[in-house]
């Protein structure tokens, strides 16, 4: 899992003028989509994109797939809301002959239906708890910013090389006493051939928000020529320090950055904690084998 990205003022500058170029275009596309509908209404009011036989797209349905793809609406507005129209009509085109063919009451669709509506239901409901959380303070920003100073005011660039090693989990812990022992990436690469040990390495630069924060923590750590090993399935990964650049970012440069994960990580706990609370409010009972796996997964681990 990654970290918040630290983002630079141009590139705030850039996000905000795409999105407000692609609220723009949706809107005006919008516009055009209900102005060129088959309604006999006048086209300031009409909310219909297509008329497909006897049923019809509207301009919202179009609105709702577009905010699902803002840079194609951003850079090419038109081609965007023409294509997701089409893909629409598809849609409706083939949804009626399914109708006319009785399709909707096949069980296997009847049920995809129910599991559909469940999703879509359950999906709302937790977006409405995350809704409810709530948002960050200043000094919840600068409590993160100081308590994350590898992320901010101690901020590298690494240079690293980077060992693939191919190793069983009792040859896995070997290696991480080579990697610990070996002063540079020279010295681990010749201990890791004299151990037998396969291995893939490549060289790469790497900032700070770009690694999980539980190897930025034992990175943040490492000097010159140090290396550091990480189990992984198949063997091991170790990283050695080659080169550390420092560049700090200001409290005030990462505050949108900061805001945003914290507001993230906060509507994340809010559907967890709701979630939570219905789970221990329902009563909930597994049959048959579901019965079994349940009691076995519930049951208390033996020293």
């Amino acid at each position: 899992m990654k970290t918040l990205p630290i983002p630079t003022t141009a590139l705030r500058t850039r996000r905000k003028s795409a999105r407000v170029h692609a609220a723009l275009a949706a809107s005006f596309v919008l516009a055009a989509l209900a102005g060129c509908s088959g309604s006999n209404k006048p086209s300031a009011d009409s909310q219909v994109a297509a008329q497909v036989n006897q049923g019809e797209i509207s301009v919202h349905q179009v609105h709702h797939v577009l905010q699902g793809q803002p840079r194609l609406l951003a850079e090419q507005p038109e081609l965007a809301a023409r294509k997701v129209l089409d893909s629409l009509v598809e849609q409706e085109l083939a949804a009626q002959a399914a109708r006319a063919d009785g399709l909707a009451n096949d069980p296997a669709v009847v049920q995809a239906l129910q599991v559909a509506q469940r999703e879509v239901l359950a999906r709302a409901y937790q977006d409405r708890l995350a809704t409810q959380a709530i948002g960050p303070t200043s000094d919840d920003v600068d409590l993160y910013y100081e308590t994350n100073p590898a992320l901010f005011s101690q901020r590298r660039l690494y240079t690293l090389q980077e060992f693939a090693v191919q190793a069983t989990p009792a040859q896995a812990d070997a290696v991480g006493d080579l990697a610990r022992q070996a002063k540079g990436a020279t010295e681990l690469a010749e201990a890791l051939r004299n151990a037998g040990r396969s291995f893939q390495t490549r060289q790469y630069v790497q900032a700070a928000e770009d690694m999980p924060l539980g190897l930025l923590a034992q990175m943040a750590k490492l000097t010159v020529g140090q290396s550091l090993a990480v189990a992984q399935a198949g063997g091991a990964r170790v990283f050695t320090l080659l080169h550390a650049q420092a560049a700090p970012v200001d409290r005030r440069l990462a505050t949108d950055a900061i805001v945003a994960h914290l507001r993230t990580e906060r509507r994340r706990e809010r559907v967890v904690q709701g979630m939570k609370t219905l789970r221990q409010a329902a009563r909930v009972e597994y049959q048959g084998s579901f019965a079994h796996a349940a009691m076995a997964a519930s049951a208390p681990v033996a020293n």
